[in-house]
């Protein structure tokens, strides 16, 4: 996007009027940092804009920093507003486990690497053990297994503290609208100050306009649009045209609260170097609403209401504590309904440890482009021609629900090894199994090559590099 040719704001340095021509920040002041004084002009006179994570991070935070939190929006009352897209996003993902349910999650998924680590390390002990032979009754056997059990003992009394710590900042009422305290507390704060939807046909065409800029790498959004269907990822799009068009009925300045940290909506942070908005935006409100754009995030917000606001003191733990929460996505279901590489990795070394016929099949469907047959599942299970598969996927749930109440997995996503039913001899019998789409990728990644791959891919693949033999020079 071309910067309009145009001087900066009066008092930038550059003085057309006196004939000395422009100066160093031309373009809008598009490159400028903001000062102490452009934040207090926006508090006062301004739009101050928030994003979903703003809202969804009541529900994340601690009790402190929600207190924090509402305090500083209850001051900016009158200055508040909320697109409605990002009303959208809220209802949609206020649902989700990592919201609703942070503490608990986080100390579900805390305890269940905790776990895996005190495994880990018995597993490893006891391989030693068996590989330099040594017997029971000796004296460094009864000195590991003492060990061990203090080992045990220790991540026993960490998860019990973790556990007690998110009982603690638990949210309790928010399963019932009527009795949420955020939205109890949201309602009248943000009353009369959410936008219109767009319609429509406006709403069609905003999707396909996100789409080719996108396909430019016009901010803000395009990153989404590498790994999010088209209306989806056309989210933060779709926000910041109804800033721009709310910002041309007020004809005021913007400050956008988002902790989205996508390099598609700040200019990257260096060092000591503050970020800021992307050069882009700030021209492009500037040319469609003549105003000015400045963006921080929630911490950042809670710092500067502290020296602006008149009466106002915030805990430097909240500020610390939403400083952690940075980065969370604003379309966290996209993020939990997906599979992710971890979580795969986890759910594979559970059934290679206790159905390792499973783990194989959905790695070998991994290698055949998401699909295995019936008669490779009998060949990789080692199961008599006379075997049903009825049942087969059973223990994949079963997995899936340990990880799930473990905090391992969101359980929102999509289930592993489907059946595909309607073989040449019997149409109620399996023909194969297959996975989802998004998965082969990542099980490709962590497995192509390893002991779990087809053996005859791995071996095919080795002999090929063989063949290669050492360069020449081709002089």
């Amino acid at each position: 996007m071309a910067f309009k040719d145009e001087p900066a704001e009066s008092g930038t340095g550059t003085d057309a009027a006196s004939g000395l021509g422009r100066g160093i920040f031309d373009c809008d002041g598009a490159h400028q940092s903001p000062r102490k004084h452009d934040y207090e002009r926006v508090f006062q006179r301004g739009m101050v804009v928030l994003d979903t994570n703003v809202l969804l991070n009541l529900y994340r935070s601690n009790a402190r920093t929600r207190q924090d939190t509402l305090a500083v929006l209850t001051k900016l009352r009158d200055r508040l507003w909320v697109p409605h897209q990002v009303l959208t996003e809220f209802w949609r993902n206020r649902e989700l486990k990592s919201v609703r349910h942070h503490h608990s999650t986080k100390a579900k998924e805390t305890s269940a690497a905790l776990e895996r680590v005190r495994r880990s390390a018995s597993d490893a002990v006891e391989r030693w053990v068996k590989d330099v032979r040594l017997k029971q009754d000796e004296g460094v056997t009864q000195r590991i297994n003492e060990s061990l059990a203090a080992l045990s003992e220790t991540v026993e009394e960490l998860q019990g503290i973790i556990d007690g710590q998110a009982e603690r900042d638990a949210l309790g009422g928010t399963a019932e609208t009527h009795s949420d305290p955020v939205l109890r507390e949201l309602e009248p704060l943000l009353s009369g100050r959410i936008g219109e939807p767009l319609p429509t046909d406006e709403y069609d065409k905003a999707v396909q306009a996100a789409q080719k800029r996108a396909d430019d790498e016009i901010p803000p959004g395009y990153e989404d649009f590498k790994t999010k269907p088209a209306e989806r990822a056309a989210g933060d799009y779709l926000l910041w045209l109804q800033l721009l068009q709310e910002a041309q009925r007020r004809s005021c300045d913007v400050l956008l609260v988002t902790g989205d940290v996508k390099k598609d909506w700040w200019q990257p942070r260096d060092g000591d170097i503050p970020a800021r908005p992307r050069a882009e935006l700030v021209v492009e409100l500037r040319e469609q609403a003549g105003v000015r754009l400045y963006m921080l995030t929630p911490a950042e917000l809670l710092t500067w209401a502290e020296q602006l606001l008149e009466g106002l003191h915030v805990d430097k733990g909240s500020v610390d504590d939403l400083e952690q929460l940075r980065g969370a996505d604003r379309d966290d279901d996209e993020l939990e309904e997906g599979w992710t590489r971890p979580s795969l990795d986890a759910f594979v070394e559970q059934l290679v440890a206790r159905y390792p016929a499973h783990a194989k099949v959905i790695v070998a469907a991994a290698a055949n482009g998401g699909f295995v047959d019936r008669e490779t599942v009998y060949d990789l299970a080692g199961y008599s021609p006379d075997r049903q598969l009825k049942g087969f996927t059973r223990p994949v749930s079963t997995v899936a629900r340990e990880l799930e109440d473990q905090g391992v997995l969101s359980g929102d996503e999509p289930f592993l090894l489907h059946t595909i039913y309607g073989s040449l001899t019997e149409p109620s019998w399996a023909s194969g199994f297959r996975i989802p789409d998004e998965t082969i990728p990542l099980l490709r990644e962590s497995f192509e090559s390893g002991p779990l791959w087809p053996t005859s891919l791995r071996d095919s693949d080795e002999s090929a590099e063989e063949g290669k033999g050492p360069e020449r020079d081709a002089s």
